[in-house]
């Protein structure tokens, strides 16, 4: 019963990652009027650290293509972007990252999402 009901809960949150990917694949950035797409990008510090309230926080180095994030813990992870021309959203395999401004949204399959702040 617990295996069925952790079995659901992971499949749950790596329903979730999936979603938020798909999600972000189908916003567009803008367009112009003569239909040529508008780059609206906001330049992301090399490195910074975003407070997750009583869940700690995390520390990610920026490299445009990729990210390398620790937690509070000290697990660390290299995120690549994804799509790989983005600047905002990095992920792979159940772990995402998308960072706005000065909010960071860290999702892991099995684990709820945090936002957090820079």
């Amino acid at each position: 019963m617990i295996t069925n009901l952790r079995a659901g809960l992971a499949l749950r949150a790596l329903l979730l990652c999936g979603s938020a990917f798909l999600l972000a694949a189908c916003v567009a950035d803008g367009q112009q009027s003569d239909g040529a797409q508008e780059v609206v990008a906001t330049k992301q510090p090399r490195q910074a650290t975003y407070n997750c309230g009583d869940e700690g926080a995390i520390s990610v180095e920026n490299f445009s293509s990729s990210v390398r994030l620790v937690e509070a813990e000290g697990d660390s992870y290299e995120l690549p972007a994804s799509p790989p021309t983005q600047t905002s959203r990095y992920g792979e395999g159940g772990l995402a990252l998308v960072v706005e401004g000065r909010e960071a949204l860290w999702m892991k399959a099995g684990s709820e999402p945090l936002t957090c702040i820079r």
